[in-house]
């Protein structure tokens, strides 16, 4: 069964293509803001162009991969912008993750050049990892460097995301400029309205950080930059009632936290969008009983398809239904299909989620077979077509609104982020040759963690203590919330483990 809603793909644009139209319609507006600076849309161009020529003297052309690692800030707009408009295409390293982490993927990406914000620069310096700082960058280009930037195609890769990898390590996922500018020209995936402001406060590496700078940025809206890691009902406020925050993304589970403890932080918003898990019908509920105006959305989409491949309004009337908050109808440039055995299925009948359209990846870095694995081919009304294979199950009802029901594999997803246990119980084979096995369990609330279950490593060695092991290899997001060490793990008859024993043995709920 096909999800239909948008026929014809957006018209080929860059990234960069896009924000220049918008900064020569919008060049005195503010890009991009923090509580202490702001940054208009002439002067971010006239930096990043300044950046690109640096760059492209530094060796990045089109096809290069350049890393980034760095906080969010305008600066780091400026950057990106930098090198796409120099043709290369951007990864960004999260600053807090373990240096053996950073070091693996930045020998991965073979990069002409390193690029690092202070903060960066001083977790670089720790691994003695040649960089270039941004201060440098933002110096005047060198004379001699070409005047004319490269081009570049649509279909060039852009971004750099990372998903985990079931092989062990992280997998580079290749995503082209079309995938980013589908959503928001030649009209957004939703009613923006006049010069939207958002929060932007994801993660650098994760693909909501695309949804918050760039659908600001190619929509001629501003990017309110939350500069701490983590974003609280203080802030929140603030950004609303200072700086006119009208948007604002968040995970499920964050939002619950807020509306638990502080919903009237959300006052003066025009829309709240919910991505990266399914979204808690009685939250949604609260806020939209509490107060009626604001729009609320629920978004669906792995990175593969970067950022969202269905979005659907949630209403009173979606917090009661027994299948839960529908998951959608497709974004510009998306096209989606239910699948069993290869071929689609009719309306109704569950099946595999498979995405197409001008969204999907190009592919996994150097990673041929798991590329060819994950990225197929089927035929749909007798056209072969190349789809994503999700790895989750849903259906699509007659009006072509997809709704999920779970995953087919073991992935955990644990606050947006898509984690492959093997690359948990892979850290831990590393720390003492024992095996384990990570699983999504249920806290007291519902809400999804991961937890250990392993042949303890060394003799004497702590349940914390192994713990504080993984965080020097793992970010802190796939680190298992409990450990729990076993003598053996039970294996059933077909010498698989035995995860329903292991669970009932420590007294969690399936």
């Amino acid at each position: 069964m096909r999800s239909k809603r948008y026929d014809r793909a957006p018209s080929g644009i860059t990234i960069h293509e896009r924000f220049g139209q918008v900064a020569q319609e919008f060049p005195d507006r503010s890009a991009v803001v923090t509580t202490e600076r702001a940054v208009t849309y002439a002067e971010l161009a006239a930096g990043a162009r300044r950046i690109a020529h640096h760059l492209i003297g530094q060796g990045v052309r089109p096809g290069r991969f350049v890393p980034v690692v760095a906080r969010r800030s305008p600066d780091l707009a400026a950057v990106l912008l930098g090198i796409l408009m120099a043709g290369g295409a951007y990864g960004i390293l999260d600053v807090r993750w373990p240096l053996p982490r950073v070091t693996r993927l930045l020998h991965d990406m073979r990069p002409p050049v390193v690029l690092a914000d202070a903060a960066g620069s001083a977790r670089l310096d720790e691994a003695r990892i040649d960089h270039l700082t941004f201060e440098a960058l933002g110096r005047t280009a060198p004379p001699g460097l070409p005047v004319d930037l490269p081009r570049v195609p649509p279909d060039a890769c852009s971004t750099l995301f990372w998903t985990s990898g079931s092989t062990g390590a992280p997998k580079a996922v290749l995503s082209p400029h079309r995938a980013t500018t589908r959503l928001f020209t030649p009209s957004a995936f939703m009613d923006l309205g006049a010069h939207p402001v958002m929060i932007h406060a994801a993660a650098v590496a994760w693909d909501a950080f695309t949804l918050e700078l760039w659908g600001m940025l190619l929509s001629g809206g501003t990017a309110v930059v939350h500069e701490d890691d983590l974003l609280l009902p203080p802030a929140i406020r603030t950004y609303v009632r200072d700086l006119g925050a009208t948007h604002l993304f968040l995970t499920p589970s964050l939002f619950d936290v807020i509306a638990g403890g502080g919903i009237n932080c959300l006052d003066g918003l025009r829309a709240v969008l919910l991505g990266g898990d399914k979204p808690p019908p009685a939250t949604c509920r609260k806020l939209l009983d509490t107060y009626p105006g604001i729009e609320l959305y629920n978004g669906y989409g792995p990175v593969e398809s970067c950022v969202f491949a269905t979005v659907h309004r949630i209403t009173g009337d979606d917090t009661d239904r027994a299948s839960g908050i529908p998951a959608g109808r497709t974004v510009p440039g998306t096209r989606l299909h239910v699948v069993r055995d290869g071929a689609p299925v009719r309306p109704g009948e569950p099946g595999e989620v498979a995405i197409a359209g001008t969204g999907l990846a190009l592919g996994y870095l150097d990673a041929p077979e798991q590329t060819a694995s994950a990225f197929r081919h089927v035929t749909v009304e007798g056209t072969r077509t190349r789809v994503y294979l999700t790895g989750d199950r849903g259906w699509v009802d007659e009006s072509g609104v997809l709704h999920f029901i779970g995953r087919t594999d073991s992935q955990i997803k644990i606050a947006g982020h898509r984690i492959e246990p093997a690359e948990i119980e892979s850290a831990v084979r590393t720390l003492g040759k024992v095996r384990s096995v990570a699983l999504s369990l249920p806290d007291r609330n519902g809400a999804p963690r991961i937890v250990l279950f392993a042949e303890r490593p060394e003799e004497g060695v702590t349940e914390l203590e192994l713990q504080g092991r993984l965080r020097e290899t793992l970010p802190i997001y796939m680190v298992p919330a409990r450990v729990h060490f076993v003598s053996a793990l039970p294996l059933l008859e077909n010498t698989k483990i035995d995860k329903k024993q292991l669970s009932a043995r420590f007294g969690y709920s399936p």
